[in-house]
């Protein structure tokens, strides 16, 4: 009432009421919108989220209604405005190509503990199964529970690493850093497969409900690699990529991305997500001039995780501040930050619309 007040004193036409679902959709496409999201388009294994749910991980990490649950908790009891399916961590691909994961706990992701290519990739293929491998049945399954559970109200969204960071977990980042080098065309020709498999991912979220899909692309950060051969081997497959999946994309790059930015907004993508480190202002200012949306960018390990409420607070407020078109911590969050520093995201964004 009040904000209508305000509107018509300035001679607006107030806005209609939205649904979560059109806050967020509008504001990705580009749209008006009453306010700025907010919620986590990376993942949120947190442990407080577990409690009040009642599911925990590891039984999250397999069991579809346990995994939904969780997905659910983060709308239900973190003040986010979408939702999570398949799974908390990003090896989808890398699991069901063959990659020996280590024991996940509560408060630990699974991890690569082998690498089932590093020996050579002659036999490297995409297998014509591959969405009835690794946990693809699982989240077949989460997908269709969460979306009965959201409807059209909430948007949600499926997420993997990407075709890049699949490749250097069948090959070894080590190892596949050296070849970017030395052997270009065994990394070309791992990412050919990858790509496949990232494009199938994405489609099979789609085909079961998912409002978008979001790529995790670690291991092509600056602090692993030149802008220069991320714009020789990344850009290319994520140009590829996008322009074959059946709905919108949001391309996660940790650690300071500034040198990158605008090479991520040509991939096509929706959106870009980024970590603190990178220069948010700037982030948004390329990205808008391409018709990109940023999600962004919350510390996690220094501020959402050991910060206080109040740190928590005026970074989000920074982060609103700053342009960010979603409010959002800037990678995943860690399982042990404390719920009551999750919701000051919320409120921060909703005392700056006040």
């Amino acid at each position: 009432y009040d904000l209508q007040q305000i509107s018509e004193k300035k001679g607006e036409k107030s806005m209609a009421p939205m649904t979560l679902k059109e806050r967020f959709m509008n504001q990705l496409m580009g749209k008006k919108v009453d306010m700025t999201p907010v919620g986590c388009t990376t993942t949120y294994g947190v442990v407080d989220f577990m409690k009040q749910c009642g599911y925990e991980r590891p039984l999250a990490d397999t069991d579809p209604v346990a995994m939904t649950e969780l997905g659910y908790a983060g709308y239900q009891h973190g003040g986010f405005e979408w939702v999570k399916a398949m799974g908390w961590d990003i090896l989808p691909l890398s699991e069901a190509f063959g990659c020996e994961l280590g024991t996940p706990k509560i408060d630990l992701q699974y991890s690569v503990k082998g690498h089932p290519y590093s020996d050579g990739v002659d036999n490297l293929t995409f297998p014509s199964n591959f969405l009835e491998k690794g946990r693809f049945p699982i989240y077949k399954e989460n997908l269709k529970l969460l979306k009965k559970k959201v409807g059209e109200e909430v948007v949600m969204f499926g997420e993997s690493e990407g075709a890049f960071t699949c490749a250097a977990n069948l090959v070894g980042t080590e190892l596949f850093m050296k070849w970017c080098i030395k052997k270009p065309d065994a990394v070309f020709k791992v990412l050919e497969v990858t790509k496949q498999a990232a494009i199938a991912a994405a489609n099979f979220a789609f085909d079961h409900g998912a409002d978008y899909y979001a790529y995790a692309e670690p291991t092509s950060g600056p602090a692993l690699m030149s802008p220069r051969l991320w714009e020789k081997f990344v850009l290319p497959v994520e140009k590829e990529i996008v322009s074959k999946v059946k709905g919108p994309v949001v391309l996660h790059i940790c650690a300071n991305t500034d040198p990158i930015i605008e090479l991520m907004c040509e991939t096509g993508v929706a959106g870009i997500s980024i970590e603190e480190k990178a220069d948010l202002k700037l982030a948004v200012e390329i990205a808008h001039k391409k018709g990109v949306k940023v999600f962004g960018n919350v510390a996690t390990a220094t501020t959402l995780f050991s910060g206080t409420q109040e740190e928590v607070y005026k970074e989000a407020i920074k982060a609103l501040e700053n342009g960010t078109d979603f409010l959002c911590p800037g990678c995943g969050i860690a399982p042990r930050s404390p719920l009551e520093n999750i919701l000051q995201l919320k409120k921060a964004r909703d005392d700056f619309y006040k």
